[in-house]
């Protein structure tokens, strides 16, 4: 069988990434598994990093290693390992390319010698306007581990996820609410695109006054470019249910609700969902899970889509064209008019409809079920990679061997979630959030009147870098 490494970024949210590296021990495979938060210094999100010193090891470990197999999302496995490996390295939009990935010019200058996979069917179009022509490409749409557990659903509705809210008030280079050009622009721009994602300033300028000035039209542009236009619109679709029994989930940052909707803020639930095994047990208490995408998620959806799908809770979602050519084949006509809304409006009576009829909840969720094992398990997706790129990620061998996950200085023989590993993994995330609460604080002062005033705009963007840095 293979060995495969899995390189990633991230602070907190790894679930899906621990999913796919115990998804791959299932198989028969090795699995070297990277977090290189831990081993990068960087001055931007996105862009160029340098490797810390706590990567002395790491070449040497890698090299032991012998992989077969380098999935990198977002670009972050270091380019230089990769001219010292002789195995496929396949690159995979978690965020979008322009935004998202790590050492784009290195990228760009060798994209021959990687091989890219695409989360959604826009992907090799956004790839192709990043780096130019790609020669190898695969379409691969994510898949999911959760299993439907019969437990009791004291929830009502979920929602596990993000709030991108509390990054507004540092974008002090030009506030939103005291600069009226600026006020204007912004609600120009979301009215002209009328829910679209644009990330391309350039194009964003057709959505707003041509006489607009350049420093207002890019202050206007970071609005949306940050993913705030993403959280007013995740916030204003929970609004309308948090008087239906709502229970959030996710980062600390929702206590900025506070700010916004106190109702909604009572809504919020801080009990820690870091792995698999919490996203399943919350899912399957759950009557109705919901799903509000990221706008980065043109043509696609959120990975907890199929987590949803899979358990004993009803999806609602928006339509999303990806989603309906991997699963409507497998769905009635009557779970398809019912679990996706057009707007939020509609999402309330859905959701007012399937608490109030259990039978018809009841008949969604089996289709879902029965979608998901049709088309939605990494076994699938597995044949796909295996086809494309001729390595063996299927065993037919049904040997009692045990498949190890390596963590880089940690090496278990049995899958990630255990013991020392997970104790080394509950201690940094206690440092992390630790970090975020602090700097979250600082966000929040910096919203009173005149108190803003006393900081310069240097430190609130150093404090924005630092929100993000903690946060992802």
């Amino acid at each position: 069988m293979s060995k495969i490494i899995i390189s990633f970024w991230s602070k907190n949210g790894k679930v899906f990434y621990e999913t796919l590296a115990n998804s791959f021990c299932k198989n028969g495979n090795d699995v070297f598994y990277l977090d290189m938060s831990e081993y990068i210094d960087f001055q931007t999100w996105g862009e160029d990093y340098t490797l810390n010193n706590k990567a002395i090891d790491l070449e040497k470990q890698i090299k032991e290693f012998a992989p077969d197999l380098v999935l990198s999302f977002n670009n972050v496995f270091p380019h230089t390992f990769v001219e010292k490996l002789n195995c496929p390295i396949c690159v995979l939009d978690a965020d979008i390319p322009e935004i998202g990935f790590w050492n784009k010019k290195v990228l760009k200058n060798n994209k021959d010698r990687y091989v890219f996979l695409g989360f959604q069917k826009a992907s090799l179009s956004l790839y192709e306007k990043t780096f130019g022509n790609i020669k190898k490409y695969l379409y691969f749409p994510p898949a999911t581990l959760v299993q439907k557990e019969n437990i009791i659903q004291d929830k009502q509705i979920s929602f596990i996820g993000s709030n991108f809210l509390y990054l507004t008030p540092l974008l002090r280079n030009g506030d939103v609410v005291k600069d009226k050009e600026l006020f204007e622009t912004v609600l120009t721009a979301y009215k002209n695109l009328n829910g679209a994602f644009c990330n391309d300033f350039e194009e964003f300028r057709k959505f707003i006054p041509t006489q607009c000035d350049e420093k207002i039209a890019k202050q206007a542009f970071n609005f949306f470019k940050l993913g705030i236009i993403s959280g007013y619109e995740r916030v204003s679709y929970l609004s309308v249910l948090s008087d239906l029994g709502l229970k959030l989930y996710g980062l600390t940052s929702w206590r900025s609700l506070l700010y916004y909707d106190l109702d909604l803020a009572m809504c919020y639930d801080d009990t820690p969902i870091i792995s698999l095994k919490d996203n399943q047990q919350i899912y399957n208490s759950s009557k109705i899970s919901i799903n509000i995408s990221h706008k980065q998620a043109i043509s696609s959806f959120s990975w907890r889509v199929m987590d949803i799908m899979a358990s004993n809770a009803c999806l609602l979602m928006e339509d999303k064209n990806d989603w309906k050519e991997l699963f409507a084949s497998y769905l009635s006509k009557e779970t398809l008019e019912t679990v996706i809304y057009k707007n939020r409006y509609d999402l309330r009576e859905k959701v007012q409809k399937l608490l109030s009829d259990e039978a018809l909840r009841l008949r969604c969720v089996a289709d879902l079920n029965k979608a998901i094992e049709q088309n939605g398990r990494w076994e699938k997706r597995y044949k796909l990679l295996e086809d494309f790129l001729g390595i063996t990620l299927l065993s037919t061998n049904k040997s009692n061997k045990k498949h190890k996950v390596v963590v880089p200085f940690i090496i278990k023989d049995t899958l990630i979630a255990k013991n020392n590993v997970t104790q080394t993994r509950i201690s940094k995330k206690l440092k992390t959030r630790t970090k975020l609460f602090f700097y979250s604080g600082i966000a929040m002062l910096l919203q009173f009147p005149f108190l803003d005033l006393l900081f310069k705009e240097k430190y609130r963007q150093k404090i924005l870098s630092k929100l993000i840095k903690y946060w992802r």
